[in-house]
């Protein structure tokens, strides 16, 4: 972490009321903050009429922070000023200019600007992720580093591929912010329970399943049979010995070690003889992962805390496994200290309504599937014996089938090129470098065809930053973004920008959702299932021309954005989700020299031609083409959208 990298969160500052007024995602981070003892400077922006929550101001006791209105950011032209004539307040206006590059450009709130302004990251997962290592990078040993879970991988999936994710960044705030119209209240005093926490609630009923689960199991099966053996008190069962204190005085606890007590284990496993290989048994959730406290419960937390504050005391029947975790988190000593900075209640909360007031409370019917994204209801329909044919057919009747263009691909003298332009710079295994090399190629040169010098170019699913590297060097006028959702993916790609002296690439490390700024061309490279159709979505919102080659068809799926078939013909045919999905399953049966191979490719041809069809409705032309050689990849469809701008300008 530098001195320069800062936390930006949208809040207002009520002086009167002794208050900060903040949207949920801010005030998440200011609890983790105050958990943590962070030491990132702050900076809280005022960009709103109205705000969802509140928090004390007795948190802005322990951060470093600067507060903004709308107004100062709006007034943070710097450019008309020099730091000779007006020092102070041209430093404070060049401050702001780059805040509101930051909001208005790029990302939404919150974010961080880290690395002088080459990398900036976006949502409550990535920012907290990244403040917790942060912090790590310092403090080794620190006590946060529990919250990263077993070997760090808390949360560290995006939100599309983890339902756990979704559930933290986006369904609980989101349910936060939209209290006061999704409880119902009239004069009838009838009360709806947030869906949110009906689905949380089912949650602490299911089993535990984490990575290292057997393992845990063993433990706990070991000091049952220990403490069974020696007859010791209950109170000793699991007991661990005391570490050091930290220096607010509280003692610091090994994630791995955390101490269960015996009304946390189950009265079957208690009652069994246990071996040393015993563990056919059910563990309980004490926190929301299992039996450690991780970075779910502390982004949760908040959201339960004001989520229940505006619920009368009678809700509290039908949410007893949520009571008895917060008053957990609350017998947390970190927990305690910085709830009580941030003026949340250390007793379950509820707002009690009015004084002998009684309600019909309304307990919602939601599907209750499990918040683990391994969990049997997340893996894809099996679709092994089942034949498209009819499907094809159907398509074929309304003169729909694919039709492959103009091939825009080209070859690289990669020996004129810096060595660490080359994918085996980026960690590639020898086996796959040839077949990389003809990807990458492919796809620049495509690019290249579209890019203009002094444009802004987005690498989508960016992995190492093989494209995109390429074209900041190719283009060294044009702005190069990289947006990539695994961190160690992105540490490589900044590596190598540095050892190249690009000072065109800059790095957001989050979901492309949260990416708001506007550009020219977007690129991506086997972004899976329905990420190929976020992009192609985003480009199409910014006006932007695309260069995409599609992967994994199989996991296309609906989301809250995305409806299959995409476009207006394929929906005209009257085709159904169902078998829509048939026809995406089949898709991904391209291997070579199997039976299925040619049918596969028909099925590929036709989701990437509904791709096509979308476009167009918004003006686009559209290329439908291959990587060079096909044989590069089985997945080596290509689509090309030349932006209606573009085609005006020549016009």
């Amino acid at each position: 972490m530098n001195s320069d990298d800062f936390l930006i969160l949208s809040a207002r500052i009520n002086e009167e009321q002794g208050s900060v007024e903040a949207t949920i995602e801010s005030c998440i981070c200011l609890f983790v903050y105050a958990y943590c003892g962070l030491e990132l400077k702050v900076h809280l922006i005022d960009d709103r009429d109205d705000y969802d929550c509140k928090v004390s101001s007795e948190i802005l006791k322990i951060i470093k922070y600067e507060f903004f209105t709308k107004k100062m950011q709006h007034q943070g032209d710097a450019s008309q000023y020099t730091t000779q004539q007006f020092p102070m307040l041209s430093a404070f206006l060049l401050l702001c200019h780059k805040i509101v590059t930051l909001m208005e450009l790029y990302l939404t709130l919150p974010a961080v600007r880290a690395d002088n302004g080459k990398t900036l990251i976006a949502g409550i997962t990535s920012v907290l992720r990244w403040a917790i290592k942060s912090q790590l990078a310092k403090y080794p040993d620190h006590y946060t580093k529990a919250l990263l879970g077993f070997r760090g991988g808390c949360l560290v999936a995006c939100s599309e591929n983890s339902l756990w994710t979704q559930f933290c960044e986006l369904q609980l705030p989101s349910s936060v912010a939209k209290m006061a119209s999704t409880i119902n209240k009239n004069a009838e005093n009838v009360i709806s329970i947030p869906e949110s926490l009906v689905l949380l609630e089912a949650h602490f009923n299911r089993p535990v399943r984490t990575h290292n689960i057997l393992k845990r199991k063993l433990d706990i099966a070991k000091s049952v049979k220990h403490a069974k053996s020696n007859e010791i008190s209950t109170d000793e069962v699991n007991s661990i010995p005391p570490l050091p204190a930290s220096d607010d005085g509280f003692t610091i606890y090994d994630s791995d070690k955390l101490p269960l007590e015996t009304k946390d284990i189950p009265e079957t496993l208690q009652s069994l003889v246990i071996t040393e290989k015993s563990h056919d048994f059910y563990l309980n959730h004490i926190y929301l992962e299992g039996i450690d406290l991780t970075l779910t419960d502390m982004i949760t937390f908040p959201c339960v805390y004001y989520l229940l504050k505006n619920l009368p005391a009678e809700c509290m029947q039908h949410l007893k496994n949520i009571q008895k975790w917060y008053q957990r988190m609350c017998s947390n000593a970190f927990v305690k200290k910085a709830a009580e900075r941030c003026g949340f209640s250390l007793e379950v909360p509820n707002c009690g309504m009015e004084s002998g007031d009684t309600y019909e409370i309304i307990v919602p019917v939601v599907d209750k599937e499990s918040l683990y994204k391994r969990d049997h209801a997340m893996r894809k329909t099996k679709c092994k014996r089942k034949n498209p044919i009819e499907i094809i057919t159907l398509l074929k009747n309304a003169s729909i089938y694919p039709q492959y263009g103009r091939n825009y691909c080209d070859k690289l003298k990669w020996e004129n090129l810096p060595p660490d332009l080359h994918p085996l710079a980026g960690g590639l295994p020898d086996k796959r470098i040839d077949r990389k090399c003809q990807q990458i190629e492919s796809m620049v040169t495509a690019a290249l065809f579209l890019a203009k010098a002094g444009q802004t170019i987005v690498e989508f699913c960016a992995g190492g930053g093989h494209i995109g590297l390429l074209i900041a060097y190719f283009l060294p006028s044009a702005k190069v973004i990289l947006i990539e959702n695994k961190d160690c993916s992105l540490v490589r790609a900044k590596e190598r920008a540095k050892s190249l002296n690009l000072q065109n690439v800059f790095f957001l490390p989050c979901n492309m959702d949260y990416f708001k700024g506007s550009f020219d061309l977007g690129v991506s490279l086997h972004a899976c299932g329905f990420a190929t159709d976020q992009v192609i979505q985003h480009c199409i919102s910014r006006g932007a021309s695309f260069v995409c080659c599609p992967c994994c068809y199989g996991v296309i799926r609906n989301t809250q954005s995305l409806n299959y078939p995409l476009s207006k013909k394929f929906c005209s045919t009257s085709l159904s989700y169902q078998k829509y999905n048939l026809l995406t399953h089949c898709a991904d049966r391209t291997e070579v020299n199997t039976p299925t191979a040619e049918q596969g490719e028909v099925c590929m041809g036709l989701i990437d031609t509904d791709r096509v069809f979308l476009a167009q409705e918004y003006g686009y032309e559209v290329t439908l083409t291959t990587l060079q050689p096909k044989s590069c990849s089985t997945k080596h469809n290509l689509i090309i959208g030349k932006s209606p701008k573009l085609l005006k300008h020549v016009d």
